[in-house]
């Protein structure tokens, strides 16, 4: 199935280009008033429907991920499609769940609408929509009557005074909430993840392996392997963390062996403990540009060493590099 690898990707870009259909994005949509309703901030997937697009990108990621050869990827991709135009042929829609709505246009160009995905709303869960009360105006009477036409019209204006109110009350109360967030990210973790950097000495992380003879490694040599921190894996001394800290730092130039990418920190903790991955001496990548937690389990200085090691332990782990 395409459509969960278009989510798994969108999570790490924030577009995905399909070869000879077109884009999907991340489309950020904010707090809106209608009919008297405050709907809170939504991420959405949009779609740009262009028959020209390259996405080779995507190809590979599929590969990578399903672990088939990149034709082989490539034709999944292509009879996704085929059968996409085709279901639209003979239907007015066709609905993913959980995902959105593709048909035709007036041009018979395909355009799609998406729905809210929770993996893409995690900062919004909890909000709900707000109904505004009507505010009415409560006269004594000692006062004169007012003209009908005065009173609607001050009406109108505190009912948009009142709107106007809550959007910036929620616009404010959102930006405050990214930014301690953000801060608290900065003070507690990027401080610390320096420190490491700075203060801790090098040390290897696995011992050289033969890329051109992985078939001939035995789970006891792997096993030897992980229980020996101080001999490399790759043909230079790869740094990793000799304190008991869950964090390791993204470096540019490295390749990272990841066991599993998270949206909460508890998850990635939860699944070094249920998988025994502390034997690798597994730890979170902390990548400044992405909230991911990604538990990894190996750091090296060269691809190739990277995608081998990760294929050895387990053919679902992947390489960030």
């Amino acid at each position: 199935m395409i459509i969960p690898i278009i989510i798994r990707a969108l999570l790490e870009e924030e577009s995905v280009i399909i070869s000879g259909f077109g884009t999907f994005s991340v489309q950020h949509n904010p707090s809106r008033i209608q009919d008297d309703i405050v709907f809170p901030p939504q991420v959405i997937v949009a779609f740009e429907y262009a028959k020209e697009a390259d996405g080779f990108n995507f190809v590979s990621k599929l590969s990578q991920w399903k672990q088939i050869r990149i034709d082989e990827a490539q034709t999944e991709i292509t009879e996704w499609v085929n059968l996409l135009e085709k279901g639209l042929e003979s239907n007015k829609t066709v609905f993913f769940d959980d995902f959105g709505t593709f048909s035709k246009d007036s041009n018979g160009k395909i355009v799609f609408q998406g729905v809210a995905h929770s993996q893409f709303n995690i900062e919004n869960e909890g909000l709900e929509p707000i109904v505004l009360p009507l505010v009415e105006d409560v006269a004594t009477h000692t006062k004169p009557k007012k003209d009908k036409r005065d009173v609607l019209v001050k009406k109108r204006r505190k009912r948009e005074w009142v709107w106007f109110s809550i959007t910036i009350a929620a616009t404010i109360i959102l930006l405050l909430g990214l930014f301690y967030k953000e801060s608290l990210f900065n003070l507690f973790i990027k401080n610390a993840v320096n420190e490491i950097i700075i203060d801790t000495p090098d040390i290897p992380l696995v011992a050289e392996i033969d890329s051109n003879n992985l078939d001939t490694v035995s789970e006891e040599v792997i096993e030897e392997i992980v229980d020996k921190p101080e001999v490399n894996v790759a043909s230079k001394p790869v740094p990793f963390e000799a304190t008991n800290d869950k964090y390791v730092p993204y470096r540019e130039g490295y390749y990272y062996v990841i066991a599993g990418s998270f949206a909460k920190e508890e998850d990635a903790l939860r699944h070094i403990q249920q998988k025994k991955l502390d034997k690798y001496s597994a730890k979170i990548v902390v990548q400044p540009t992405n909230s991911r937690h990604r538990v990894c389990i190996g750091v090296f200085d060269n691809e190739k060493d990277a995608v081998n090691f990760a294929a050895l332990i387990d053919k679902n782990y992947w390489v960030l590099k």
